[in-house]
């Protein structure tokens, strides 16, 4: 059996890029995400870091001092993008979640909800600005 190396990134789409930037800037240091990058992607798909984009992309990287390739979150501008019922989940400290339910207030998540932080499964649900369902996930260490 082959072996599981993780996930390589996360692409989340958004209609706009401005709309939702200020929300992730301030959670994804919280969680573990505080490398912030910008690149773009022309219409084939390619990557580049010079004008005439079509898409525009920010990402959120995780330090690593080990010299592999680092894991990362990013946001890709889509202006026809229309949200679906995927939700992504990030792990954080179990302990954290209170800290973390009042900062997704605070910086304005939709859809604020809780699971019982003492029950087997302790999350919290939440949407970014751009409607994105989102998790995090209390699990021990």
């Amino acid at each position: 059996m082959p072996a599981f190396f993780g996930y390589d990134h996360v692409d989340c789409r958004v209609r706009s890029l401005a709309a939702v930037e200020p929300f992730y800037d301030e959670l994804m240091p919280e969680i573990g995400l505080p490398e912030k990058q910008f690149s773009y992607v022309d219409q084939s798909g390619e990557w580049l870091d010079a004008s005439d984009t079509y898409n525009a992309v920010s990402y959120y990287e995780a330090p690593r001092d080990d010299g592999k390739r680092r894991r990362f979150f990013d946001l890709v501008e889509s202006p026809l993008h229309r949200n679906n019922e995927t939700r992504i989940a990030f792990r954080v400290e179990r302990t954290r979640l209170p800290e973390l339910a009042a900062l997704l207030q605070r910086i304005g998540a939709e859809s604020l909800d809780t699971s019982e932080m003492d029950s087997g499964y302790p999350a919290i649900f939440f949407e970014d600005p751009s409607g994105t369902k989102l998790e995090l996930l209390g699990r021990e260490a």
